[in-house]
């Protein structure tokens, strides 16, 4: 079996197994995001080389602030929608060290920062099922659609590296393709809600960018340790990390553009 084939197989099995739970089970999709920041804590501190105290102080951290996320999220606390609007101004700043890249890196430092901010924003998700169900399949449509377009975009079209310091596969011609295909997916999405509010198409545009910046961020710890995936627990695709990189960083930019956009 090709790598191709294996990618389409994973993607199209966690794609139906998400959205299953999103209509069926909120319960079982807010266990699903459990499972992924647990997972995906695993491999971004396999990815840091700091001292086994650090990482148990990161991780206790991200357990502790994600316990209080997830259970205050569905009576809005202040302290558990912080992390949103934090969290964007940190992947504005990784924007700028991502372009800079290998001038500028990820300061080990703040890796018990980092961490929380990487990981927690996913539990957007549960804020968005609780809320805005449709806004929550937009988010989906916006990264998964920029993903698969960039990819076979890329493949047809791609000739300027986008980030050759960081992916050798992605390339300019492949980004626009995936962002063409997110503001696609965004007007059927308009369409099908009768929602016409022209504010999605910039939001859309935005959150595009930003899950190619996730993807690129994310490539900085593996370029620095050496090696290709963050794991290899998901077939075609490497580690929990490689396949939601992009919802990582989409997801609190998504959110903070909605809530002043009084679209929420």
């Amino acid at each position: 079996m090709n790598e191709l084939t294996k990618r389409l197989l994973t993607a199209g099995a966690l794609g139906t197994l998400t959205l299953y739970l999103i209509f069926e089970s909120p319960l079982g999709f807010t266990a699903l995001l459990v499972l992924a920041v647990l997972f995906g804590l695993y491999e971004f501190l396999k990815l840091n080389n700091i001292a086994v105290l650090y990482k148990i102080i990161c991780a206790s951290l991200v357990l502790g602030y994600g316990a209080i996320v997830v259970v205050g999220l569905p009576t809005h606390h202040p302290f558990a929608t912080l992390i949103f609007p934090i969290a964007t101004l940190w992947w504005l700043n990784n924007f700028w060290t991502v372009s800079r890249y290998p001038a500028v890196k990820p300061d080990n430092f703040f890796i018990l920062f980092n961490a929380p901010l990487l990981l927690l924003p996913l539990f957007g998700l549960i804020e968005l099922q609780l809320t805005n169900l449709n806004l929550l399949l937009l988010l989906l449509a916006i990264v998964w659609g920029a993903d698969s377009f960039a990819y076979f975009s890329g493949k047809i079209f791609g000739k300027h590296k986008l980030a050759p310091n960081l992916s050798g596969g992605k390339t300019i011609e492949g980004s626009i393709g995936g962002v063409f295909g997110a503001l696609i997916l965004t007007i059927i999405w308009m369409f099908i809600t009768n929602n016409f509010a022209w504010q999605f198409i910039p939001i859309a545009l935005i959150t595009a960018v930003f899950s190619v910046v996730g993807d690129l961020y994310e490539s900085i710890y593996k370029r620095e340790t050496g090696v290709k995936d963050s794991g290899n627990i998901l077939p075609g695709h490497g580690g929990i990390l490689d396949r939601l990189d992009g919802i990582f960083a989409a997801t609190p930019v998504f959110i903070v553009m909605v809530f002043f956009a009084d679209l929420l």
